[in-house]
Formats: structure tokens, sequence, C-alpha cells
């Protein structure tokens, strides 16, 4: 095959690309790291799209349309995780959210003909083709393949520092419609004192500067435009861009529910672990270090994970699938050098999320062990992972319901889900009698299992409901729990 005649006819101007996108079409943009180029020529088309949908995944960044202005060239929707980007335009109902899974995003699409829509146009990032013309997409796969699978027209940007995986993580170029050569610029460190000069307040920009300093140089530009652009604006923000992705040093509350969590790991184990807070610290926190042969399966690597395999901590010896590696659909919560260490190196493996993060896949590996955060928990279990202040769609259930779900039904498998005690200053507890309408319930109450606080760990699992008000108030704060003891009462006593 002459895949280098294909790639040569094939790369064409951004400009250009993008004039495949037809009014009327539903355009999927690959998560987390999307394109850039693609994104801005396709916004600049705007006078002359109309009805145009575009699906996005925690869209990495805003190339124009969450601006109000343009209502009828692009509609936007956000599917199994909101980002931060996107958080404002669903508040103010201009962007919708579907609530999907990984495992049954295609159901529909594959098996029920006329009840979903056609994926039109998928835009996304690769890297150069190999050899023999395949292009991977890099450490940061989530559900591009499948995407792939199913679209009518595939557009791609080709970044020469997009890292090869094992697994199942590429693309042939014959499969590509058309091609853009770009690869972003990084931010170096001599870069950032000019880069946040535009702050006005002093204390404001060398904060900013100093959360730059810890984030790895290819992904500074993205969040650094943001964090600039709020920063006058709105400084509180700055404390959580850390909090939200581990950055600098993890508070006390984090370490005492690190501790807490290390007396539920096991030799043996096979480990997935939420990327956010707080269990994305846990691996950093050196509470799987004196563990052995443990493995990973999960949707992403927090950082320090990719370090443990790195270190032998982390060598899947005993995993009843894929035994001996580690296995993500995406390295996104990883730092620069875990990503070095992950570029062709057989230890690791990626795969679509479609089968990662699988209820399936999950529970038919012995002794799995599921870590994420949630938001908050009612006294009789329920698990919600996804809204405040009763239906504000703050984030989305991502991999939680499937990895938890299939982490409890794993022989010998635990289903551990984290939280602060507290919210808001210490002003709200997380623990509560009841959700309030328009609640999500991410995890239901018949799968809850393990919840951790600073406080300690409820478990849940085989008790009713007043077993389970008693091991929960157990870990409220202490200021809370008279009121809940009171609440209890009313709910579950004659």
């Amino acid at each position: 095959m002459d895949w280098q005649g294909d790639y040569k006819r094939r790369v064409t101007t951004a400009e250009e690309a993008v004039k495949v996108v037809e009014s009327g079409d539903r355009v999927f943009i690959g998560p987390t790291l999307g394109p850039k180029l693609l994104l801005k020529a396709l916004v600049s088309r705007r006078d002359q799209l109309t009805d145009v949908t575009v699906v996005t995944l925690a869209a990495p960044s805003d190339p124009g349309w969450y601006v109000p202005g343009y209502p009828g060239s692009f509609s936007m929707m956000e599917e199994i995780l909101v980002s931060d980007i996107a958080r404002p335009a669903i508040d103010e109902k201009r962007a919708e959210f579907l609530p999907s899974l990984f495992s049954t995003e295609f159901k529909a699409f594959d098996e029920r003909p006329g009840e979903k829509k056609e994926i039109d146009v998928l835009l996304t990032v690769v890297s150069p083709p190999n050899k023999n013309g395949f292009c991977s997409f890099g450490g940061e796969l989530w559900n591009k393949k499948s995407l792939a699978k199913r679209a009518r027209k595939i557009v791609a940007e080709v970044d020469e520092r997009q890292i090869r995986t094992y697994g199942d993580n590429t693309i042939h170029v014959s499969q590509i419609d058309r091609l853009v050569e770009y690869t972003p610029p990084v931010m170096l460190d001599e870069e950032i004192p000019q880069a946040v000069s535009v702050i006005k307040d002093e204390k404001t920009r060398q904060r900013v500067a100093e959360i730059l300093m810890l984030i790895d140089p290819v992904k500074r530009p993205d969040l650094g435009s943001r964090l600039i652009d709020v920063a006058d604006a709105n400084p509180k923000w700055l404390e959580v861009v850390p909090r939200t992705y581990g950055l600098g040093e993890p508070g006390e509350e984090v370490r005492r529910i690190a501790e807490h969590v290390s007396t539920l790991i096991k030799d043996g184990d096979t480990v997935q672990i939420g990327v956010r807070q707080p269990s994305g610290w846990l691996p950093r926190l050196g509470i799987f270090d004196n563990r052995v042969d443990l493995g990973y399966h999960g949707e992403m690597s927090a950082r320090g994970i990719v370090r443990l395999v790195k270190e032998g901590v982390i060598n899947g010896k005993r995993k009843t699938l894929h035994r001996g590696k580690a296995v993500f659909s995406s390295l996104s919560g990883a730092d620069a050098e875990e990503f070095a260490f992950a570029d062709e190196n057989p230890l690791i493996e990626i795969y679509d999320s479609e089968y990662v993060v699988n209820i399936k896949t999950i529970s038919a590996h012995e002794n799995m062990v599921a870590v994420n955060n949630v938001l908050s928990v009612d006294l009789t279990g329920q698990i919600n992972s996804e809204t405040l202040f009763g239906g504000r769609q703050w984030s989305g259930p991502g991999g939680q319901p499937e990895t938890h779900m299939g982490a409890l039904l794993s022989r010998g498998g635990r289903a551990i889900s984290l939280l602060h005690s507290t919210a808001l200053d210490g002003s709200v507890s997380r623990i509560v009698p009841r959700f309030e309408e328009g609640s999500a319930v991410t995890i239901p109450r018949h799968f809850a299992d393990y919840v951790v606080t600073e406080y300690g760990i409820a478990r849940l699992l085989g008790k009713p409901w007043r077993e389970r008000a008693e091991e929960l108030i157990s870990i409220a704060h202490p200021d809370f729990r008279a009121e809940l003891r009171k609440e209890a009462k009313k709910l579950f006593y004659p």
C-alpha cells in the first residue's frame, strides 16, 4: 500500500480540512487533548454554517463557540463529563449535557438504527505515521478509536509530540480523510513571566506564575490562558485549580483520607484511581509503596501511577486480564516524565474507553479496587458525583459508575468513595440526610460500599438504613453529627 502517497494527498490546511463539515452535521471533538487549528478554523466558518452540533467530552478549550452570539451556527453538547470551560454555557442553558457511559455510548448507534443520529465528523489529534502508515492517538485515547470506527469523516491534526503506546491505540493513514500538520508550542519556564505580565494585581500575577511552574510545559499554553483570563476577575479560582489538578502540597485532610484508604488495599490488588482530588494524591502519598504485585486497570492515570509502574510496585503479576501490563484509556493525569516513560513501553497498554471502562471488563478482574471522588452521600448510601445545590450540573459520571459497580461485582473487589466531610469552608456537610431535589444519583444505594472521609471509613455494603446512617454519621464532620442523628431518627425510627 502506498500510504506515503495517501498521506501527501491528504495533507492540507486547517481551513480546507474543515470544509468537510456541512450544515446539520454532528461533529465530535476528541476529549481533553483536542485539536487546535482545526477548532479555530471551524469557528471561523460560523457565518457559513447552520445547525451544527458539536459534541465534546470534558472540553479543554473554547475556540469561540461557547460565547453567546451565534446560536444558529453551533449548538454545544457535553457528554459524560462537564469541563470548567463548558459549565457556564450549561448553567445558562446554551449547551446541553448528554448523560452517557463509555461502555454504552454507542449501543443505540450500533444496535438501534434510527434512534441515534450519525457521527458525521471526528476532529482529533494523532502522531505522525510509523513505517507502516499507522498513526498513534497518543497518551490520551479515551473514546477516539470508537468514534473513528463510526464517523463518516475523520480529520486529524498531526502532532509530532504524540507518544506511541502498546495496546490498541492506532489508526491508519488510509482511514483519515484530511490531515493538518501542526505541533503546538510549549511554554518554557523562562516564558512564564511574560505570559503573566498582563495580570494587573501583583500578588495574583505571582500566584499564577507559581501554578504554571507546576504544570507540564506542553499543557501550560491551554491551562495558562484560562488562568490568566480569569485571574484578575476571579482570583479565588486560582486555588481551585491546584486542588483540582493535585498541584502543590496536599492538605492535612487529604493525608488523613489517604491513611484510611491504605488499610483497604491488599497485596495483589488491581486498582483504579480517580485523577482528581482527593484520590489523585494517593499515589504520591506513599500508600501503595509497601504493597507487592499490584496491578492497574483504569480510565485515567493519576499522577504517580506510572512512576509506580516504573518502580515495579505496580507490576501486574497477579492480574486476571492483561497480566504484567498496566492498562489505561488515557494518561491525561500523568506528568511529562511519566508520558516519556510510557512512550513505546510494553509495560503500558492503552485501549479505548469502550473496553477499559466497561463493567464486564472491570468485574472480570479478581480483587479489583476502584477509588473515586464523590460530591455528597445521603444517609441511605446514595452517592452523588455530578451535581451541586440540587440540579446544577457540576461534573458528570465519567467512568465512575462502571468502575465502581465493576469493582463491587469483582471477586474480592472493593468500591471506595472518597470525599471531604465538608464544603464551602466548612459551612456545609457533604454527608446529608436526603439529597436536594434535582440531585443526581451517580451510584445507587444498592451499590454503596466503602465511603471514606478524613474522619474514617463507613462500611455500608450489606447493612440496612439505620446501620448505614450510623456508619456515615461517624465519619461526618463533628459539627454536623448531632443534626444528622436528629434527622436519622426522623427518617429511620418509629
